[in-house]
């Protein structure tokens, strides 16, 4: 069964890499991470865990300034 987990990480992170849509990468690549991480915990492999919070973080980070960009606010609004 763990097998088959990290099968599914490599799978999702190769299906990521396809995708031309910045937005659509880094959805599936945190997919792939997540799956990662569960792979991790069943290894009790704590590098994999943490490369995978730290991609994780890393596209969460960047899919929020996607999805909700800053808007700039004028200084001369009354």
């Amino acid at each position: 069964m763990t097998e088959i987990i990290g099968y599914i990480a490599i799978g999702t992170g190769f299906f990521a890499i396809t995708k031309k849509d910045m937005r659509t990468f880094r959805v599936w690549h945190l997919l792939s991470n997540l799956v990662y991480i569960a792979y991790g915990v069943l290894l009790e492999a704590i590098p994999i865990m943490i490369a995978g919070v730290v991609f994780s973080v890393i596209h969460i980070f960047h899919l929020r300034k996607l999805y909700w960009p800053h808007r700039q606010v004028h200084k001369n609004m009354r």
